[in-house]
């Protein structure tokens, strides 16, 4: 499923899909989901596609935040302003 296809779909959806990360990313994601279905099946392969999705929607709603700096700077101009 590494076809135009699929990145005409997510450039609609407003993705960079020529950024050769999202394009590495997309591509290990598909690759493991695929050796999933070999080994175990579709079903198996489903579960762990919903298993990536929420995943993946905890991990935008928990940035990193190791670095605050821009934080900090925008709490600060906030603070004087």
């Amino acid at each position: 499923m590494d076809g135009p296809d699929l990145w005409d779909d997510l450039r609609e959806r407003g993705v960079d899909a020529d950024d050769p990360d999202v394009r590495a990313a997309v591509r290990a994601a598909l690759e493991c989901l695929e050796r999933v279905h070999e080994r175990s099946g579709a079903p198996a392969a489903r579960r762990c596609v919903h298993a990536m999705r929420a995943a993946l929607d905890y991990q935008a709603r928990h940035p990193d935040t190791g670095d605050m700096s821009s934080f900090e700077v925008d709490f600060q101009d906030e603070d004087e302003g």
